[in-house]
């Protein structure tokens, strides 16, 4: 058994059975127009070639004031704490109707209404403590207002997760350029990754 286990601040938020999965993300992203600090979101799924694909989340949930030290690590055996059960947008929304919108590239109105948001902090800052033992720190780059981390498993290359971990803007989302990297790597079995936002 291969389990993905998902700690904020040492308190897990999420453990996930890999061989239940074609993919799993852990995505935490941020920027400076948000009232909150970050947000936490660990999901995935099922999607086999010839079959009906499957979606689900195993969390979602903001990230402020403590709560700013995000651990994933991958285990050979199961956590102490239980495993999670996903669920699928209709479980965790069954009063939402399903969303119709196929194409999200931002409109005119949806860019002007993004460009107009007040930035709600200086900056922020970051930490990265990589698989391999690296200690890595920095500050945004002025010209930067978002960051992300993330962690995908899709057992590619096998038996690793890849990692990431970079700032941006909006000019480069739109322009669909990947930003400033700050990391990029991978993660085997038994091991983690540690990584801190704060303003």
């Amino acid at each position: 058994m291969t389990v993905m286990v998902v700690t904020v601040d040492g308190v897990q938020a999420a453990a996930v059975d890999l061989a239940q999965v074609n993919m799993l993300a852990v995505h935490v992203s941020g920027d400076l127009t948000r009232p909150g600090l970050a947000n936490l979101s660990c999901h995935g799924g099922t999607y086999p070639p010839d079959g009906e694909s499957t979606f689900r989340i195993w969390a979602e949930r903001e990230l402020d004031g403590p709560q700013r030290t995000i651990t994933v690590a991958l285990l050979d055996q199961p956590p102490a704490g239980p495993l999670t059960q996903g669920k699928t947008i209709a479980e965790l929304f069954p009063d939402e109707p399903p969303c119709e919108r196929t194409d999200f590239t931002p409109t005119a109105a949806e860019v002007a209404e993004i460009r107009s948001r007040p930035r709600l902090r200086d900056g922020f800052c970051w930490s990265l403590a990589t698989p391999d033992g690296a200690a890595l720190a920095g500050r945004n780059d002025p010209a930067d207002d978002s960051f992300s981390f993330s962690v995908v498993w899709a057992d590619d290359p096998p038996g690793k997760a890849r990692v990431r971990a970079g700032t941006t803007n909006l000019d480069s989302v739109l322009a669909r350029t990947e930003g400033t990297d700050l990391y990029r790597g991978t993660m085997a079995v038994g091991e983690s990754v540690t990584f801190r936002c704060g303003d």
